[in-house]
């Protein structure tokens, strides 16, 4: 907006200069605006952009900012980079003084002896207000949160998210995906604090609580696949072993355990499910993107190990893929959240229509997702009041959220 424009236009010589450097490089200065859309550096750049019938720029949104300290930006940014000759200097100086900024203040802000600004008020018409905004002992923030958007695309998502609103954001850089992923776990925060209890939707049942408690209600062998993704670190190694008495019990003849793990600790997660199921393959989910360090191992890991156990006696009725390609990161609704995609898979061919999926960690709900897609019985239990709200939002929208 206009308002935040507080120097001069560029001369003609100035702006066709940027215009033709934006022609040959594109825009290397992102476009700065606030959390409300309003630009705050860069009216030129956007002018030029259109004039070339450029379409998209770099985006940085600055968010937390009161209206003073976004006048205090936009001049630390400009002065460094514009110089002003006399009559611009002026008209600058009067700007901030219309605007309630003291001599002292100007003066310090564009690096100027208070004589000088005196000198270029001498036409300012009297009526302009005396001190209003003194200097008053406030420092500038050294830092606020600041958001990168590559494109409009970006730049839209990161509107929505602080729209939804995203609590106190951290003080430092931050991509748009990383807003959006703070806005969904703020708004989980909030639902949580309305969860009582237990949710249905249709054949899908959400357990709040423990599995090693909740798990008792489920009776004895009714299900036909529990396909989970319990925590990793090596503090829940012993929820594993709960895991195989809990699947020995619960697991038809013809069931089947299908569980993520992490390849750290896998030989114990191993000896801890072999304790009262029998192990029945290894398989993987190779992800897609940058892999991930494990930089306890000097690892870049590009799968992700999915172990089969069965019960005592069981006998397989179908054949499956022991590999299955990530669509994709999918991190929305749950910080270790897997894709939808091998959960559908190993649903669709592990459990029959009319049979029962259990979930006991459910996380985000991504297994419930895959199991109302396809028309399955599902039970999800889930510990935590965060997770359990996203995952309750989710799966009522039909499993499509």
């Amino acid at each position: 907006m206009a308002q935040y424009q507080l120097l001069p236009n560029l001369s003609s010589d100035e702006y066709e200069a940027l215009k033709a450097d934006i022609a040959l490089r594109g825009v290397q200065v992102p476009v700065e605006y606030d959390e409300l859309g309003n630009i705050l550096d860069g009216h030129h750049r956007i002018r030029a952009c259109q004039e070339l019938g450029v379409k998209d720029w770099p985006r940085i949104v600055r968010t937390g900012m009161t209206e003073d300290e976004k006048a205090e930006h936009v001049l630390a940014l400009n002065l460094d980079r514009r110089h002003l000759d006399r009559e611009q200097r002026r008209e600058l100086v009067a700007t901030l003084r219309a605007q309630g900024w003291s001599i002292t203040r100007i003066a310090e802000r564009m690096a100027i002896g208070k004589g000088t600004v005196h000198r270029d008020l001498s036409d300012v018409p009297s009526g302009t207000p005396d001190i209003v905004t003194g200097k008053d002992g406030k420092s500038y923030p050294a830092r606020r949160p600041s958001i990168v958007a590559k494109n409009a695309v970006e730049h839209k998502r990161v509107n929505e998210a602080l729209a939804m609103g995203t609590g106190e954001l951290p003080a430092k850089m931050l991509d748009s995906k990383r807003v959006a992923r703070i806005a969904r776990e703020y708004q989980a925060e909030q639902r949580a604090q309305a969860i009582t209890g237990d949710a249905q939707h249709g054949t899908t049942q959400l357990w709040l609580g423990d599995f090693r408690e909740r798990g008792l209600e489920i009776e004895d062998h009714t299900v036909d696949l529990i396909f989970t993704d319990p925590p990793y670190p090596r503090e829940f190694l012993p929820l594993w072993s709960a895991l195989s008495a809990f699947a020995a019990r619960v697991l038809r003849p013809s069931g089947m355990l299908v569980a993520y793990t992490g390849a750290l600790d896998l030989p114990e997660v191993i000896t801890r499910l072999t304790e009262r199921l029998t192990y029945w393959w290894a398989g993987a989910v190779i992800l897609h993107g940058p892999h991930s360090r494990v930089h306890a191992r000097n690892i870049a890991q590009g799968v992700k190990p999915l172990l089969f156990f069965v019960p005592d006696g069981f006998k397989p009725s179908a054949w499956i893929e022991d590999t299955y390609r990530s669509e994709g990161e999918q991190k929305e609704h749950h910080e270790w959240q897997q894709s939808v995609g091998a959960a559908h898979y190993y649903i669709r061919q592990l459990c029959p229509p009319d049979g029962l999926v259990v979930d006991p960690f459910l996380g985000g709900g991504t297994t419930g997702v895959a199991a109302q897609q396809l028309g399955r019985n599902f039970i999800g239990i889930e510990i935590d009041k965060v997770a359990f709200a996203t995952a309750e939002e989710r799966l009522g929208s039909n499993g499509y959220g």
